[in-house]
């Protein structure tokens, strides 16, 4: 190995990315900011699990207070009465996200497809107008649906791609997409609100930072910002408690605002059906998410979510496997253990026919059903998925380079994750595996007779956390809830494993050109060096790892190298 040479590579790659990425340096987004409170986030976890629970979920809560006034503020009522209206008029509201964001619009949509069917059989009156409407509201995933598993390369960081998978909707001036993104300026989300402009929608971008400056900096934010039919509805949420992890508080505050909107939509169904069910106000549930917030921070909350964190931690100290269950919240989970690989650099998921050196720490089940219907039940819809040769990625400006970091996320690909009832070996015969069934309530037989074949096993519950929520028609506060909860089981447990520092993710792989900004801010601030001298530490830490054949996080083996300040 010619360590002179990887130098000279590294130098290159950085003098490239600063000549011609300018465009993804992130720092000054507010959302991609450290947050002051918790700035010791991996400090706290190490003396005390319960602790560093309390603070993540203190930042849910300081942010709850943003949401409540925003939700009852003018501007949002605006944004939600657009949606509200492009439904009942006959459009279609397509949520456009990639990787948290476009998993938060996922969930969104199958939210909307659950309350329709739930409503039908409350409202036998309303059945027809409710189903009549089951197909007005979609999803972009970046990548396709394939995506819920693993990101797909080179879709991020594309105008094109998602421009594409917009054109195939056949959007029209009837519809409207919502660009989900914290930072503003995801390449793939605002490609996607270019084709849908470009086609004669409207476009609602759905943010979390100013979009001004992104203007001023970004041809692609120019383009779709400066146009007439596009409007902004930013959400206030403030720095992630992990830093870019926008996993978390963006990412939340986007989900909720998403169902609040489509909740008055159903409302509307409802009443023009003659159901005399009066719409609380925008504002009610804002006021709702702070009281679960603070509920989530009690002592029984806490414990809860710290006897199953201390039960993961060993479990992979003890080079276990953990496998979680779920059944209605089976996106949910998917959710927040897909985002784990990339977040903190843990093997990510094998399907059956997949060989890698080592398997997944966390893996998602139905123990209800066969991995086919499991498929359909998580999106409540066949799987969206991308079938696209090489001609027609060559057709669309790609380099063979980038197709050939593009994996098969085809639905056949898709597929063949056994996320059904199958037994597997491999987890089930793992020195300490464990079956976590996670849900609003206890779990059934089916569960049971299934963890039997594990070491151990135990549940993650609503319920069990004395969470008491109210009841809406998208069931959006059991499923947020949910989703906090795995926000901080996951964050805690790899704080305690050391792929935290302070409250950044030091432990992230360079997936993409915001991946690769981050990690050289990551090591300019842990380090004390410019951001210029960081960047070209990670790609230097890149270019070692891929010699030596290695998987390992650019900017731990920085840090490692140029030391902590």
């Amino acid at each position: 190995m010619d360590l002179n040479a990887l130098r000279e590579l590294a130098k290159a790659e950085a003098r490239e990315f600063l000549e011609k990425d300018k465009e993804y340096r992130m720092g000054y987004i507010e959302a991609e900011k450290p947050h002051p409170l918790t700035r010791r986030l991996s400090q706290t976890y190490a003396a005390s699990m319960e602790d560093g629970i309390r603070l993540l979920f203190s930042v849910d809560n300081e942010m709850s207070g943003r949401a409540a006034e925003t939700l009852a503020g003018e501007t949002f009522a605006v944004f939600a009465d657009r949606i509200r209206k492009t439904i009942t008029s006959g459009g279609r509201v397509i949520f456009s996200g990639c990787g948290s964001s476009g998993r938060l619009s996922m969930r969104i949509e199958q939210s909307w497809r659950n309350a329709i069917a739930k409503l039908s059989e409350k409202y036998p009156q309303a059945k027809d107008a409710l189903e009549e409407k089951l197909e007005s509201v979609g999803n972009i995933m970046t990548g396709g649906d394939y995506a819920v598993i693993r990101a797909a390369e080179s879709f991020e960081d594309s105008t094109k791609l998602g421009e594409e998978q917009a054109r195939e909707l056949g959007l029209g001036e009837m519809d409207l997409l919502v660009g989900v993104t914290a930072t503003g300026e995801t390449t793939s989300i605002l490609g996607t609100a270019m084709q849908a402009l470009r086609d004669g929608a409207s476009v609602y971008m759905l943010i979390c930072a100013d979009h001004k400056p992104l203007i001023d900096k970004m041809a692609r934010a120019r383009i779709v910002y400066t146009d007439p039919k596009c409007s902004v509805m930013f959400l206030p949420c403030g720095p992630m408690a992990l830093t870019g992890s926008t996993r978390m508080q963006s990412s939340t505050f986007e989900q909720l605002a998403g169902c609040v909107a489509l909740e008055g939509a159903l409302y509307d169904i409802l009443q023009s059906c003659g159901v005399e069910e009066e719409f609380r106000g925008y504002g009610w549930y804002g006021a709702q998410f702070a009281t679960m917030t603070q509920q989530l921070m009690e002592e029984r909350a806490v414990s809860v979510l710290a006897e199953a964190s201390y039960r993961e931690q060993a479990v992979y100290e003890n080079n276990g496997l953990i496998t979680l269950f779920a059944d209605e919240f089976l996106l949910d989970v998917l959710t927040d253990t897909t985002e784990r690989s990339p977040t903190f650099m843990t093997p990510p998921f094998c399907s059956a026919d997949m060989t890698q050196n080592e398997p997944s720490w966390a893996f998602v089940k139905n123990p209800t059903c066969e991995t086919e219907e499991a498929w359909v039940n998580c999106f409540l819809r066949e799987p969206n998925c991308i079938e696209w040769t090489r001609e027609k990625y060559t057709q669309l400006g790609l380099t063979d380079k980038q197709i050939e970091k593009i994996p098969d996320i085809s639905l056949k690909a898709l597929k063949r994750f056994m996320i059904g009832n199958e037994p597997m070996m491999q987890r089930e015969n793992a020195p300490d595996s464990h079956a976590l069934w996670v849900d609003a309530k206890a779990a059934p037989d089916c569960f049971r007779e299934t963890a039997s074949r594990y070491a151990t096993s135990g549940s993650l519950t609503i319920e069990d956390a004395g969470v008491a929520l109210p009841e809406t028609g998208m069931d959006m506060f059991e499923h947020l809830c949910i989703k906090l909860m795995l926000n901080t089981l996951s964050t805690g447990v790899m704080a305690r494993m050391g792929r935290v520092d302070g409250n950044w993710m030091t432990s992230l792989a360079m997936s993409n050109k915001k991946l690769i900004d981050r990690s050289a801010r990551i090591v300019s601030d842990v380090c004390g060096v410019p951001y210029e001298v960081a960047l070209e530490e990670v790609y230097y830490s890149r270019a070692l790892a891929e010699a030596q054949g290695i998987s390992r996080s650019a900017a731990q083996e920085a840090i490692r190298r140029l030391g902590v300040k």
